[in-house]
């Protein structure tokens, strides 16, 4: 009869921990990996919704240096291109007259808001610009 060495057994407990510990290294890579892409993702929506914030701002300033008058109040407009399709852009306005000396002139503050999404979605992005033109003395 053989006797049995006193070790049997002890690969199978190598092996066992040895494909766990590769097992959680792997998810952890998947896990930093899948991180890494939100992160980008997200970095790309908010400077698009830079770019169609400052779309915005542009708009408006044409409007206001054509028109010389704030664009209509609670004016909202999407944006068309292909990288800024779906971005709710609003412009607000207030016109103030300024007198410098014996010329009156209005300066108009103006603020336009893109967004993306909603507010309680993980991936919504929000931009806001302002700029103030003076008018025609």
């Amino acid at each position: 009869m053989k006797r049995r060495p006193l070790q049997a057994g002890f690969a199978l407990i190598a092996a066992v921990f040895l494909v766990v510990i590769v097992a959680l290294m792997a998810g952890y890579a998947i896990s930093i990996g899948t991180s890494q892409q939100a992160d980008a993702t997200l970095s790309l929506l908010g400077d698009r919704a830079e770019f169609a914030a400052q779309s915005g701002l542009e708009w408006a300033i044409a409007r206001v240096a054509t028109d010389s008058a704030c664009p209509v109040a609670g004016t909202s407009f999407s944006a068309a291109g292909s990288g800024l399709n779906n971005f709710a852009i609003a412009v607000s306005c207030a016109s103030t007259s300024v007198t410098e000396g014996s010329i009156t002139y209005p300066v108009y503050a103006l603020t336009v808001t893109a967004s993306l999404g909603v507010p309680s979605a993980e991936d919504y992005v929000r931009r806001v610009v302002t700029a103030q033109v003076s008018g025609k003395p």
